[in-house]
């Protein structure tokens, strides 16, 4: 005895199946972000700016541009009176709208980036995260940084 056959599926179910069977064989494999590298944020706070010093030289403050980084990938001077945002991508911090549009800089570590010129060359500046290394809103008033 043969058993009843079903009739074939409309071909617009077949349609609407195949976002969900494309991912199942894709496995879900990740999406890469941009070439660059993975989407970041450096840490809110102050960032102080100097050209280092060597065994002959002292560092040099440059205070004109020192800033300081605040949520949603933004930045302000360091007198707050104008502002901006940045992309870091990978190890590249660039500052995309505001009076630092433009400038790039390398990040050493979490704390510390150095300024790059257009052809990727480090200028000699370096700029580092003032207060305490949490992460978080060390000039907060709880912190000890009160009035900054």
């Amino acid at each position: 005895m043969t058993s009843p056959r079903r009739p074939a599926a409309p071909a617009s179910r077949v349609l609407a199946a195949l976002p969900l069977l494309s991912l199942l064989l894709l496995g879900g494999a990740p999406a890469h972000a941009v070439p660059g590298g993975d989407i970041g944020t450096l840490h809110n706070g102050r960032w102080t700016c100097e050209f280092p010093g060597d065994a002959a030289n002292r560092p040099r403050s440059a205070p004109e541009e020192s800033f300081r980084i605040l949520p949603d990938s933004s930045y302000t001077t360091t007198d707050r009176r104008h502002a901006g945002t940045y992309l870091l991508l990978g190890k590249v911090m660039t500052m995309t709208s505001g009076p630092f549009n433009g400038r790039s800089y390398e990040a050493q570590s979490a704390s510390t980036v150095l300024q790059v010129d257009a052809q990727g060359r480090r200028t000699g500046l370096r700029c580092v995260r003032a207060g305490a290394p949490s992460g978080g809103y060390s000039d907060a008033p709880a912190a000890g940084n009160a009035g900054l």
